[in-house]
């Protein structure tokens, strides 16, 4: 696999305290692909599924998903999993057929120990699938900080730099909400910021293509 050389002083930046989760996606699924990711979770880490406490189970049940994916009523009871990887908690959410989600508070990330769980555990969906998978800020699929894609060979992690270069270059093509991490557009933009958190809470919930990703 070809990854860069890895240097935790280059790498922590993604996971500063700012407020947000950091999102990991797999893009342009399938049901089969949720079917298999949900066998490898089942399979490979410990868990929890479910909403309360009381009735939680540790097992994904792939049948309530796909009955979820398909009510359109909004009166489903809706589930999620909780993954953890040795200490760090990934959540997993229902939300949508065509993109795999998970999120983790980036505060729990403190060394390259924390990290290498993250990226293991990216590594083994992608291998799963035979897809990418990617880290990115919160609601921002479509500027990776974090690319991962096995059966390609691709393990690639942004500097600071790297994502400012690119957030640059892009500037023609992507808006400035959906370009960099939360707390960089808040420290330089923060009434752009305030105004894309309104839209966003009117606009339906839906998946970003791979391909409309910066890189």
């Amino acid at each position: 696999m070809r990854a860069t050389l890895r240097n935790w002083k280059n790498i922590k930046w993604i996971f500063e305290k700012d407020g947000a989760l950091r999102d990991i996606y797999v893009q342009n699924a399938t049901i089969s692909d949720w079917e298999r990711v949900v066998e490898l979770l089942n399979s490979e880490y410990k868990l929890t599924f479910g909403v309360y406490e009381d009735n939680l189970t540790d097992k994904i049940e792939f049948e309530y998903v796909k009955t979820m994916f398909a009510d359109e009523t909004g009166e489903l009871e809706t589930k999620s999993a909780t993954i953890d990887l040795n200490g760090i908690v990934v959540k997993c959410y229902f939300f949508l057929e065509n993109q795999i989600e998970f999120d983790i508070n980036p505060t729990e990330i403190k060394t390259e120990s924390d990290f290498n769980k993250i990226t293991d555990f990216m590594k083994s969906v992608s291998a799963k699938l035979e897809k990418q998978i990617t880290l990115c800020g919160e609601n921002q699929p479509e500027f990776p900080l974090i690319k991962i894609d096995t059966k390609n060979g691709i393990e690639k992690t942004l500097t600071e730099e790297d994502a400012q270069n690119l957030w640059k270059k892009s500037d023609q093509s992507v808006s400035r909400f959906k370009k960099l991490k939360s707390r960089i557009i808040m420290k330089y933009f923060p009434r752009l910021f305030e105004k894309r958190l309104l839209e966003s809470a009117t606009k339906p919930y839906v998946a970003t293509e791979r391909e409309k990703n910066v890189w």
